[in-house]
């Protein structure tokens, strides 16, 4: 088996050199380039991964690497984004893909990239929550009923994951946006409540009977 190669990709050297810090403990070989060499670098190297620092903006950058694919390039997508890029964030779907949100930790980093680097790896007891027929994977995040899994948007897995694993208390829809949107977020408190309404949708009336709304308050996982 050969040695991973992954491929750096950002105009700041600042972001490139805390890349390749957090990546350089892992079993593979690594590269950089400016964004703007992405799209060579992509069709002229055999790599397995590129970390693409994507920033406010990351459908560019989506484009440069599904043209990669379709001449033939088999390399997965590790995104770096800023929390603004979220609402608007489109992965492509012929692929391995992940993304970080800027601000996260080295240690998150290399672990999400070695996820994706080396796939099946058996995840910690401690990452796996388990309801009835629902499973939660809080080191992939990535949810399944039964075998089936969850389409769930990344705000929507945030949301339901951290009202799973905080159960049996109230949230107030401003606590939440605070937790899951993040203290930079401007808009109204009644998003949570449509998020909510699509979980339970996806989830089902039996699971979903589970996330109770609490009267005046907001809402509450009960385990």
């Amino acid at each position: 088996m050969h040695m991973r190669r992954v491929l750096i990709a950002s105009d700041d050297v600042h972001t490139r050199a805390w890349v390749r810090s957090a990546l350089e403990s892992l079993d593979a070989t690594l590269s950089e380039s400016s964004g703007g060499e992405l799209a060579g670098r992509l069709n002229a190297d055999e790599i397995d991964l590129a970390v693409v620092d994507a920033g406010n903006d990351p459908e560019p950058m989506v484009q440069v690497v599904e043209r990669a694919m379709d001449g033939g390039m088999e390399a997965k997508l590790f995104l770096l984004v800023e929390s603004s890029a979220l609402p608007h964030l489109r992965m492509p779907t012929r692929m391995g893909t992940d993304f970080l949100v800027r601000g996260a930790s080295s240690e998150e980093l290399a672990a999400r990239v070695r996820t994706l680097l080396w796939p099946g790896e058996e995840a910690d007891s401690q990452e796996l929550v388990r309801i009835d027929q629902l499973t939660i994977n809080l080191a992939t995040y990535q949810a399944y009923i039964g075998n089936d899994p969850i389409d769930f948007t990344y705000l929507e897995y945030a949301l339901f994951a951290f009202l799973v694993t905080h159960p049996n208390r109230a949230y107030s829809r401003e606590v939440l946006l605070r937790r899951v949107w993040g203290s930079d977020y401007y808009g109204g408190s009644r998003t949570v409540d449509v998020h909510v309404r699509r979980i339970r949708s996806k989830i089902g009336p039996e699971i979903g009977k589970r996330l109770e709304t609490v009267r005046n308050v907001g809402y509450l996982w009960n385990a």
